[in-house]
């Protein structure tokens, strides 16, 4: 998984392997480890309940996805999955989970366990 941040917006994008693991498993993590005791976890996971949502404990980064949400997003050619969260005086949480596509325009880019064939669904300029 890839993780982006900016002001109140969170962005992970999604490969088909991390996919598979996440119907099956029902949640993926990946890890930044900034020393021995020190990481910042981040994951997708299947929802308690209907809502689409987010939690952090100070370590560790959950998006919650409802059940019919992440089957129906799994299963298709739709990209993502967006939300805007109300996180009081900040406004709103802007929460995007996207399919991973590769950047057609780094000749480096490696296809393998991306959504290459859906390329034309997303404008890749925006990697």
């Amino acid at each position: 998984m890839k993780l982006r941040s900016t002001r109140n917006s969170i962005r992970i994008r999604v490969r088909k392997s991390e996919l598979v693991k996440l119907e099956i498993e029902r949640e993926i993590v990946e890890s930044i480890r900034f020393s021995q005791d020190v990481f910042l976890s981040f994951g997708l996971k299947y929802a308690t309940d209907d809502q689409l949502g987010a939690d952090f404990d100070g370590q560790q980064l959950w998006v919650n996805i409802p059940k019919a949400t992440l089957e129906q997003w799994i299963n298709s050619k739709q990209v993502g999955i967006e939300t805007h969260l109300p996180n009081g005086e900040e406004g709103q949480l802007h929460i995007l989970i996207e399919k991973d596509f590769p950047c057609l325009d780094r000749e480096e880019e490696d296809y393998m366990d991306t959504f290459f064939e859906l390329a034309d669904a997303k404008d890749q300029s925006n990697c």
